[in-house]
């Protein structure tokens, strides 16, 4: 019933007018947005919103059932995993984390050009959900285990959807329309809620079965799928149902003979590598590591030279090259988080609590549950009046110095002035995670909506996309880092270099906040 009115309240007159992004449109089309955008229904905010962040949420479950159980499994000896060494598991996880954020901009260029946002996030979670699938069936033989395992690999990281999820949640709203944080903080409350769910459930099934956990995976995906394909019109209109700017004959023929040369310069390469004995994961883990910089350059070099991008939206694009470099920095720190961070907290810190010993993994838990109350309490603020008055420029830079602030925190009282204590407290630990998490909350939040704001209309879901990959720059830089500084002393210092960095960053974004806001809501 929902879908048959959505139809006939729009009446299509075939009028031509020129909507907020200075694209031509007809009258239908912009009356339906702009109901679609006036919906108030979930919370205040458009009902679409209520779909998106349900996909947020299985998605997160999806991921982090599958990295719970996957390193686990490929290094566990055979019968109950796969055999490989850690050190060939953990390169075989870096690589995967590498090619997804490379092949995101060829599934957000798909999102973009070929099947719209809406179309790209259903297919792209039904072949995650079979890559998680083939990863849930029991392994008969060792060869069998491990040529599964790569196909499944391979299949979770096929580009598809990109940054559809967010291109489709910015598309939801008006430029200035200040609602728009507050749909990305609840998806960030989503993925909190799934971070804290999901290591408890898959972590202690896979001492079992790890097959456990990637059927939970599959299971996730495909719900991710229903939630965004079964409301269908009655949630979204048309919106992401077709591409923003779908590709000519002449376009489908040429990207068609590229995608095939592609495809068997890659054949041939893995058979000479094959053929040469030089097929090994340290080798295919430095290849990965390499394109990665060279990918990401190249998107950001077509992208700047586009010529179909003018006028206002060449001054926005301008205005977001500061967080682009934010998120490049901030790159680094994830990494350091995800390696230096957990040789500290294992290595260095007394993790026993009231005489019980605390687990590393453990500390997850405590940082979803700071995540989600971090979501909880800034979506209620920027839903007040004091809230709607905090711009998304002033949330940037102060969940960005935040950030600093906490590795100082960390760091300093401990390995600066106390270089040659054994056992530190955790509750340096703690502090570390309530500041970076509490406070460094907005950045991400107003750093992802300020470039949903900023995108040109032609490359909405790729410049999300270009977004994630500028933070796989920070991953490249992190290889390059953890090549010359290859013990724990020696990467401890990187914390209190950052911390500077991010720091003096967020001083200069506040000097000249005013003109980067005012750049990228210009009309």
């Amino acid at each position: 019933m929902s879908d048959q009115k959505t139809t006939d309240s729009v009446k299509d007159d075939g009028t031509l007018i020129v909507d907020e992004d200075g694209e031509k449109v007809t009258s239908a089309e912009e009356k339906e947005l702009n109901d679609l955008r006036a919906d108030r229904s979930f919370f205040g905010y458009p009902k679409g919103i209520a779909s998106l962040a349900a996909g947020n949420f299985f998605n997160s479950i999806c991921w982090g059932a599958f990295f719970a159980v996957l390193i686990y499994y490929l290094y566990t000896p055979w019968t109950k995993g796969l055999g490989f060494t850690q050190g060939e598991a953990a390169q075989l996880i870096a690589a995967t984390g590498a090619i997804n954020s490379m092949f995101g901009i060829v599934g957000s260029w798909l999102a973009d050009r070929v099947f719209g946002a809406r179309k790209a996030l259903v297919i792209g979670n039904i072949v995650k959900g079979l890559s998680c699938a083939i990863l849930a069936l029991p392994a008969f033989s060792l060869s069998q285990g491990r040529v599964f395992a790569i196909v499944g690999m391979i299949l979770i990281n096929l580009p598809i959807m990109g940054a559809s999820n967010y291109s489709l949640t910015g598309l939801l709203f008006h430029r200035k329309d200040s609602r728009r944080d507050g749909a990305y903080a609840m998806h960030t409350i989503a993925n909190s809620i799934a971070g804290f769910i999901t290591p408890v459930i898959a972590a202690q099934l896979g001492l079992i079965n790890y097959h456990w956990g990637f059927l939970i995976g599959a299971i996730a995906a495909f719900l991710y799928a229903a939630a965004i394909g079964l409301p269908g019109k009655a949630f979204f209109g048309s919106l992401g149902s077709k591409p923003s700017r779908p590709l000519s004959d002449a376009e489908k023929k040429k990207f068609s003979l590229i995608a095939l040369a592609v495809v068997a310069i890659l054949a041939a390469a893995i058979g000479i590598a094959v053929g040469t004995g030089k097929a090994t994961i340290g080798t295919f883990a430095s290849t990965v590591s390499s394109f990665t910089f060279l990918v990401a350059i190249g998107f950001f070099v077509v992208i700047w030279r586009s010529k179909r991008i003018k006028g206002t939206e060449r001054r926005r694009l301008g205005a977001v090259t500061p967080i682009i470099l934010m998120q490049i920095v901030i790159g680094v720190d994830y990494q350091l988080q995800g390696t230096t961070l957990l040789m500290f907290l294992d290595q260095r810190i007394d993790r026993n609590f009231f005489g019980i010993e605390i687990a590393p993994g453990s500390f997850n838990t405590f940082v979803a549950i700071v995540g989600l109350l971090a979501g909880i309490f800034y979506s209620w603020l920027w839903a007040t009046k004091i809230g709607a008055k905090w711009k998304s420029i002033d949330r940037l830079w102060f969940g960005f110095v935040f950030s600093g602030i906490a590795n100082l925190l960390l760091i300093v009282p401990t390995v600066v002035l106390f270089p040659g204590t054994a056992k530190y407290s955790v509750i340096f630990m703690l502090i570390y995670y309530v500041v970076s998490n509490l406070g460094g909350f907005p950045y991400g939040v107003a750093a992802a909506s300020m470039v949903a704001a900023a995108a040109p209309k032609s490359y909405e879901t790729q410049m999300q996309t270009g977004f994630t990959l500028s933070a796989a720059i920070g991953t490249a830089i992190s290889l390059i880092i953890f090549g010359k500084l290859q013990t724990l002393d020696m990467q401890l210092p990187m914390f209190w270099i950052i911390a500077i960095f991010e720091i003096a960053v967020s001083v200069l974004i506040f000097l000249f906040r005013n003109k980067i806001q005012a750049a990228i809501l210009a009309e």
